[in-house]
């Protein structure tokens, strides 16, 4: 297997550089004396060597085959903790999505989608997309466990099958198949560790891509996905894998259900923490997972036998009879079909001996150190598919050369290659390096033009040069063949600093760029860093030994993300150069850079070999600066207790402030790191040390649950009343009940943190250390309030036993002797909250709850009846109003027998009755009435139950209201009157019942003056003929077109302005916001009505509106026709 470092070395050779290779990079077993052998064989083998160097190596769950067959496990049958991962069976809610989506800032989709930096597993659905022919695999769809899976009963379907079997051809049937019934509750990903980047091989990179998924849509970007990018500082700092497995777990809660399909399981190199991840967001997500057979596991699984064949096998048998060009050739080719892949891998590499193409298509050569640009072939993809079979290579649509599937480089890098008689020649890695670099730094050194803007389509190879030339001479090895020529072309490019090669490779992509960063061409000369600086960044010692050697190399330049070298080379944990910078007298304690110092960078790597030389030479244990503010909260941050116990043995500060935490002690407190809080403490880390972020430590342990480390902190004097702020709101794991507060607002205490989790261990534990149970302060006001918004009755019964205020405002002001059933927080009191709740459990413990003595604060007056149910609130009205506007009758019919106030005012619709009748709920409206509701109760958005309940075209509830003696004419509210809203919303028969009991035809209403208007501008005909039946005034004055008629004609109604004109509506009235019906007509280009309204009289010269009169508007509008007429 090839070293782990390989993994981050990213394939992207294009097929019109592939010219640029050695002649000799390869030994062959059998002449280890390194004797040449024939140009063509050595160039083949490399070109193999250089895409196994550059294909992912083989992941972790790579596994022995023992079976010849694709399997369909039965759902949760493969995973010990399969039942964790539920499946919500309701509908999939699109509106409420959107609605979701909405919220979040759609200015920055653009800018979050960069942030991510995800994969894009679309490459490999479309690539197998491309392949699939119609029908293949369809048959998974109609499979027991595939039925089972898909209907909701189980939360995965796991696939497993050998090595080109099909698994992506059955997992890309699933997606589309899914994507046609639910495009926006689908999404997949494609693990691949033939990527360039290898982020398509880990777990992180799942993440970043489903995030991208569901989280962003063209409307907006999901809220949750927003206050990460906000908490990362605008995108300025990556956000933490964790960080990300929270977003995700908040995004998929809002989405029901999720179908996500995983393909290629088996090349992903962190399965463990893939399925840790996928554990943590199980709410609403069904799985379906193909790999390959996993030998070590023995669980009773269902399996298919795959009657199509291993579609890898027949993918390259159609190949190679694609290539016969006679019946006969295809005859003799079908009697010579290999029994296996590794036959037919087998048989591709015997003919490679037979090409005599490899000098057609060289571009570089590597004994003169030259490019030669004007030698690259024209036809070069067929230049490679002469040389190496493609069933070994593809040359895919973005040009770039890979190996054809992951099993080719598997046969390669195996011994199953060897027994079977083929004389394969060893790859050389360290070779192939040295190759590769040389190749890059040429590459290079030619680019010597100041313009670069088409550097990467005239010279494709530069992207890939520029960024992964050190990464091979790293890897090379200083023992390799060909290290000091590599060593001296880079020694010849970074020498070159002054000069367009350095300049262009820093431009290209420097080191410090992030991968996926495109060329920047306009990179200031003065913004380019020094040579030992980017040398340091990498790694590379012998190259800064030579560097050094120079009087002229200032040791401690500064400049770059991390200031200086010696920060640079820490934060990359590269030991040999800190060991070499420190020798030439690198200042160990220079300021400056991400890290602020040296010390701090390596602590925040987690590297404890040069945490330890640094002090050995002389580095400020407590320097400050950077963004841990000191080495000892990187380290506590990075959750190294060795460090954090070296850096304390020298005498590092526990309490020393600044940085993203605050201090130490409320970094470790943070990452749930119980050890190194309990060693801070033992150091006098002050257990009640504010900090900048999440203010106390207490707090943030109780907000996270870790009932542990609250008892370490109170163990050690911790203050349990001690406030947090607003601050911490966005990081309490992920809860969005618990939103960010306004500036200024306190965040409420430990207790507080511990009711809104639910945690009722922790609440507990800080009662029993005297947390006060009535401290204010939070979202909602005070710990009872956030238990009771949380529907937790057992956290509620315990505040009440630790003589919790039932009556408590949320609000933080008691002492300044405010009423104490005046209202605060974010329902005002825990009544309120718990009706707000639909908590019917909660409201009857309230309401049955006998406060207890409690101590005085100031003048503040002793509760010690029951709840009131009366408390009122501007926003919220009161217990009855919220229980009602939430519908749930069980709480109202107990609020009003504990003597609710039926007619209380307050809230958005006034009272309980108007709540109620804008719900449409005639249940509770009966309840209300029998309760001596007052039916004409004034206030609220429709001033009155009846105009609410025909707004929202209830004629059950406009009955009930009407059989109450609801006064129809009744005036006031957003419509003005019932008839006006029945109008203007078209409800006919609401309409005809209003007129039945004598609504008055010509009542005044809001913006269109009265019904009649109203229903003409909304074009009810209907309702505009019932009204004029019953006698309403067809000139009647007012509103915003002055009259029906002008309504009408604005809005271009023929229908109407002819029934207005058959009821003799005068066409010159004037007024409104055109003056005339006919400068309505006019301006609307109406040639129709123009000519209707003339005919019934009305005046081409009535003086009134924008253009004085409908002549001269028409002229202006340039209306021949119209002014003829």
């Amino acid at each position: 297997m090839l070293e782990t470092t390989k993994r981050r070395v990213m394939c992207g050779y294009r097929a019109q550089e592939i010219g640029m290779v050695g002649k000799k990079v390869i030994e062959d077993t059998s002449r280890r004396d390194n004797e040449k052998t024939e140009q063509t064989t050595w160039f083949c083998f490399w070109l193999l060597g250089f895409f196994i160097i550059f294909s992912a190596c083989r992941s972790n769950l790579d596994h022995t085959e023992q079976k010849n067959m694709t399997e369909v496990h039965a759902p949760g049958s493969i995973l010990a903790n399969a039942s964790e991962f539920t499946v919500n069976n309701s509908q999939f809610q699109t509106a409420e999505v959107i609605n979701n989506y909405h919220s979040g800032n759609n200015n920055n989709v653009s800018a979050i989608r960069n942030w991510l930096k995800a994969p894009d597993p679309s490459t490999n659905f479309v690539a197998a997309c491309d392949k699939k022919t119609d029908g293949t695999g369809d048959w998974i769809l109609s499979h027991s466990e595939y039925v089972k899976w898909h209907q909701g009963k189980h939360g995965i379907l796991w696939i497993q099958g050998k090595v080109g079997s099909g698994k992506t051809i059955l997992s890309t049937t699933i997606i589309k198949s899914l994507q046609a019934e639910l495009p926006l509750g689908s999404y997949y990903y494609y693990f691949d560790n033939r990527d360039n980047s290898k982020t398509k091989t880990t777990a992180r990179g799942l993440l970043q891509s489903l995030l991208l998924q569901m989280a962003t849509r063209s409307e907006g970007v999901h809220p949750t996905l927003h206050a990460l990018y906000m908490k990362c500082n605008e995108g300025v700092m990556e956000p933490t894998t964790e960080d990300l497995s929270s977003a995700l777990a908040a995004v998929v809660k809002d989405l029901s259900p999720v179908f996500l399909v995983l393909d290629a399981m088996d090349e992903c190199s962190e399965a463990v923490d893939v399925f840790r991840h996928l554990a943590h967001v199980k709410d609403n997500l069904c799985i379906a997972i193909t790999s390959r057979y996993l030998a070590e596991t023995s669980y009773d699984v269902s399996w298919i036998s795959l009657h199509i064949g291993q579609f890898r096998w027949v993918d390259c048998q159609v190949t190679v009879l694609q290539r016969c060009k006679t019946p006969k050739a295809i005859r003799d080719a079908l009697k010579k079909l290999p029994k296996s892949l590794e036959e037919t891998y087998t048989v591709a590499i015997k003919r490679i001996s037979e090409s005599e193409h490899v000098t057609e298509i060289l571009a570089v050569d590597l004994d003169k150190q030259i490019f030669d640009c004007e030698a690259r072939s024209l036809e070069l993809e067929t230049g490679v598919y002469d040389i190496l079979d493609s069933t070994l290579i593809v040359v895919n649509v973005n040009s770039v050369v890979q190996l054809a599937h992951n099993s080719v480089k598997e046969f390669l890098v195996s011994s199953q290659g060897q027994p079977r008689g083929v004389e394969l020649i060893e790859i050389n890695e360290q070779l192939a390096d040295s190759i590769i670099c040389e190749t890059c730094l040429i590459y290079l050194l030619e680019l010597n033009s100041e313009e670069i803007y088409e550097f990467e389509k005239d010279y494709p190879l530069s992207i890939y040069a520029a960024k992964y030339w050190p990464a091979h001479m790293r890897m090379q090895g200083k023992e390799a063949l060909r290290h000091q020529r590599a060593h001296d072309l880079a020694v010849t490019l970074i020498k070159k600093r002054r000069e367009e090669p350095y300049i262009n490779w820093i431009r290209i992509h420097g080191p410090e760029r992030d991968w996926r960063a495109k060329c920047n061409p306009i990179l200031m000369v003065d913004k380019i860093h020094s040579p030992l600086y980017y040398m340091a960044y990498e790694g590379l010692a012998r190259i800064i030994e030579d560097l050094l050697s120079e009087e002229t190399t200032d040791v401690n330049a500064q400049g770059g993300k991390y200031g200086n070298a010696l920060q640079a080379a820490a934060a990359q944990g590269n030991k040999d150069v800190v060991q070499l910078l420190l020798e030439h007298k690198a200042d160990a304690n220079a300021q400056g850079g991400h890290y602020g110092n040296a010390l701090q960078a390596a602590a925040a790597q987690n590297n404890k070999d040069i945490v330890h030389l640094l002090l050995e030479h002389k580095s400020d244990v407590n320097g400050q600066g950077g963004h841990y503010g000191n080495a000892l909260q990187a380290a506590a941050t990075g959750g190294n207790k060795d460090i954090v116990q070296l850096l304390l043995e020298h005498k590092a500060n526990a309490n020393a402030q600044g940085g993203e935490y605050g201090n130490a002690l409320q970094a470790a407190v943070a990452q749930g790191n119980k050890d190194i809080v309990q060693l801070l403490l033992e150091h006098k880390a002050d257990a009640n040390a504010q900090g900048d972020a999440y203010r106390n430590a207490l707090y943030v342990a109780a907000a996270q649950g870790n009932k542990d480390i609250v008892q370490v902190l109170l163990e050690h004097k911790a203050d349990a009343n001690a406030h947090g702020n607003a601050l911490y709101a966005a990081a309490t794991d992920g809860n969005k009940d618990i939103m960010p507060m306004p500036k200024g607002d306190t965040m409420g205490n430990a207790l507080y943190a511990a009711a809104a989790q639910n945690n009722k261990d922790i609440v507990l534990l800080l009662l029993e250390h005297n947390a006060d149970a009535n401290a204010k302060g939070g979202e909602y006001g005070n710990a009872l309030q956030a238990a009771v918004a949380q529907g937790n009755k057992d956290i509620v019964q315990l505040l009440l036993e630790h003589k919790a205020d039932a009556n408590a405002q949320g609000d933080v002001l008691l002492e300044h002797k405010a009423d104490a059933n005046t209202q605060g927080g974010h329902y005002g009191n825990a009544l309120q909250a718990a009706a707000a709740q639909g908590n019917k459990d909660v409201v009857q413990l309230l309401l049955e709850h006998k406060q207890m003595p409690m101590p005085k604060v100031d003048t503040m007056l002793l509760l010690e009846h029951t709840a009131d149910a009366n408390a009122q609130d501007p926003s919220y009205g009161n217990a009855l109003y919220v229980a009602t506007a939430q519908g749930n009758k069980d709480i109202v019919q107990i609020l009003l027998e504990h003597k609710a106030n039926v007619n209380a005012q307050g809230g958005y619709f006034g009272n309980a009755l108007q709540a109620a009748a804008a719900r449409g709920s005639k249940d509770i409206l009966q309840l209300l009435l029998e309760h001596m509701a007052d039916v004409n109760g004034q206030g609220g958005h429709y001033g009155n139950a009846l105009q609410a309940a025909t707004t929202h075209g209830d004629r059950d509830v406009v009955d009930l209201l009407l059989e109450h003696k609801a006064d129809v004419n009744g005036q006031g509210g957003y419509y003005g009157n019932a008839l006006y809203a029945a109008a203007a919303e078209g409800k006919m028969d609401i309409s005809k019942v209003l007129l039945e009991h004598k609504a008055d035809p010509n009542a005044q209403g809001r913006l269109y003056g009265n019904a009649l208007q109203a229903a003409a501008a909304e074009g009810n005909k209907d309702i505009v003929q019932l009204l004029l039946e019953h006698k309403a005034d067809v000139n009647g004055q007012g509103g915003e077109y002055g009259n029906a008629l002008q309504a009408a004609v604005a809005q271009g109604n023929k229908d109407i302005v002819r029934l207005l004109l058959g009821y003799e509506a005068d066409a010159n009235v004037q007024g409104g916001h055109y003056g005339t019906a006919l400068q309505a007509a006019v301006a609307q280009g109406d040639k129709y009505i123009v000519q209707l309204l003339l005919e019934h009289k009305g005046e081409a010269n009535t003086q009134d509106g924008k253009y004085e009169n409908a002549l001269y508007q028409a002229a202006a509008k340039g209306n021949k026709d119209t002014v003829q007429l």
